[in-house]
């Protein structure tokens, strides 16, 4: 079969593509479209391994370690080895998966112009039918996550416990689909408190922002938040500890003044992070 460069490394980045969006999915990551594409990109010169004589299993997975390692990366930074390692292994999973489909697609498609070797594929057929194929499987990605979640809410209030070097608050929590805050910057869940409730751990110079003065705005990040009721800018910081019903998350506060019903609310994904 003649292998064409551009169009190896375009079905590979389109691919790559949906495979970024279905991990950042699945750990309820918030990234950009321009990241996704770059990283995507990365992703895609590692499919340049389909020229290479067939390589031994073991290298040939070594390879794509490496490949969703650095592609892991690029998509969503370095924020911690754990982090690290859950990012490289989920994107993995789902790439393998992938794989494995391809590889029982061409068991049956070889003939109509399919290729694979050493974990890349190469496609001589209607772009329409790699379209279709690849967005089923992003389908299906999404539809495990949708389950997963649905189990996961629960209607009661949760527990929430905050804690910096100052001091500590417990607050109750309402787990809310409609938030999906997420700092711009990490793509960290944001958990909505009320000034009132965590004003006992308030770091001074969001304090002094929510008092009316500018004087600390500079010292602060500030998030745009869309309501029914308009857009509004609200403070955020990053607590020492977060435990949510007894169990660790990786959250960022936003401060509101605004009531909310509850001394926070919360996107209940973070339940089942």
């Amino acid at each position: 079969m003649t292998i064409y460069i551009d169009v190896l490394l375009a079905l590979n980045l389109y691919i790559n593509y949906f495979l970024i969006r279905g991990t950042a999915l699945f750990l309820h990551r918030n990234i950009s479209a321009k990241r996704t594409l770059a990283a995507a990109s990365v992703g895609a010169l590692f499919s340049l391994c389909i020229f290479l004589p067939e390589l031994p299993f073991i290298l040939t997975v070594l390879i794509k370690t490496i490949s969703g390692a650095a592609t892991a990366f690029a998509a969503f930074g370095y924020r911690g080895l754990s982090d690290f390692i859950i990012d490289i292994l989920c994107f993995m999973v789902i790439s393998f998966m992938y794989a494995g489909l391809m590889l029982a697609l061409w068991s049956y498609a070889a003939p109509m112009g399919m290729y694979y070797r050493n974990g890349a594929a190469y496609f001589d057929v209607p772009m329409i039918a790699v379209a279709i194929f690849t967005a089923i499987a992003y389908t299906v990605v999404r539809s495990m996550r949708y389950l997963s979640d649905k189990r996961s809410i629960g209607a009661e209030i949760k527990d929430i416990t905050i804690k910096r070097l100052c001091g500590s608050v417990t607050l109750k929590a309402i787990p809310d689909t409609g938030n999906s805050l997420c700092d711009p910057f990490s793509g960290t869940p944001v958990i909505i408190c009320t000034k009132t409730a965590i004003e006992p751990i308030l770091p001074d110079n969001i304090r002094t922002y929510l008092s009316g003065s500018t004087d600390a705005i500079e010292a602060i990040r500030l998030v745009p938040c869309h309501t029914v009721g308009g857009s509004a800018l609200i403070p955020i910081f990053r607590a020492d500890v977060i435990m949510l019903d007894g169990k660790p998350v990786q959250a960022m506060i936003g401060v509101s003044k605004n009531e909310l019903g509850t001394d926070c609310i919360f996107n209940p994904k973070l339940i089942s992070i």
